[in-house]
């Protein structure tokens, strides 16, 4: 097992049920604990989402991972985790705890490690963990990797059946420039997208997407405003239908098409 300090962003991340004594009240207790898949990214904890995503590349942890600490930035920590889970998790001394369901008090990590990562193996065999598909940035997380078995395998966008359909020039905070690409798996029925910098070296990938609407929605969660659209493919009615759908997506969450 690997663990080490750093940020993390993912969409693929999973809420393992548990069942452990509390050593605050010595009660059993239901709770949970947070794993994160393979195909989450990390960089450094000075990493600052509001102007640096065009800046430092991301690197995929290419494992599953038990969180064990959160700290920094909670505010889709609260909304996504704690106000979803609330007999689980809290947000307390500002990081998410899992909490006993009896006295509120924060559960240990050491305590819960063990059960969340079998808990997980064990369900995920018989297919019973859902990835939970929401884009989560944790600023600074404490990481647990454990290795053995994938339970999820996840291809590559070409050979996962991924077409390219747009691209998009982009601005992050500091006026840095870059590209965001936009993939469709016509099997998977599903979006990915993969940010670029201004070198053309990728920087991200993010996949589990199922409409555009939340592409858009993340695209502006990182801090990236997009300045022009192009078609992947001149003359594709594919790439076409997108640009459309696109456009459409980003007049409902306020942008304005020059004409």
């Amino acid at each position: 097992m690997t663990t080490r300090e750093r940020s993390l962003l993912t969409k693929e991340w999973y809420v393992v049920p548990i069942s452990v004594d509390c050593p605050g009240c010595g009660a059993q207790t239901r709770s949970g604990g947070i794993v994160v898949g393979p195909s989450s990214l990390t960089n450094t904890t000075a990493f600052d989402l509001d102007g640096d995503l065009l800046k430092a590349p991301w690197v995929s942890l290419d494992s599953f991972a038990f969180v064990e600490r959160v700290a920094g930035r909670t505010e889709n920590v609260e909304r996504f985790i704690a106000n979803r889970y609330h007999s689980m998790f809290a947000v307390q001394d500002g990081g998410l705890k899992s909490v006993c369901e009896h006295c509120g008090d924060g559960l240990p990590a050491p305590l819960i490690r063990v059960a969340a990562m079998n808990g997980f193996v064990r369900l995920g065999q018989k297919k019973l963990v859902a990835n939970e598909g929401l884009t989560l940035f944790l600023s600074k997380v404490v990481l647990t990797e454990f290795h053995g078995g994938t339970l999820i395998a996840d291809a590559g966008l070409r050979d996962g059946g991924f077409s390219l359909l747009l691209l998009c020039d982009a601005e992050d905070g500091r006026n840095r420039t870059g590209v965001v690409e936009i993939w469709h798996s016509v099997a998977r029925n599903e979006y990915a997208i993969v940010v670029k910098g201004h070198e053309g070296d990728e920087l991200l990938r993010l996949a589990f997407y199922e409409a555009l609407e939340h592409i858009v929605d993340d695209i502006a969660a990182v801090g990236l405003v997009l300045t022009q659209l192009h078609l992947a493919q001149d003359g594709s009615p594919y790439c076409d239908l997108a640009r459309d759908l696109f456009l459409e997506a980003l007049e409902r969450s306020g942008y304005e098409q020059d004409v």
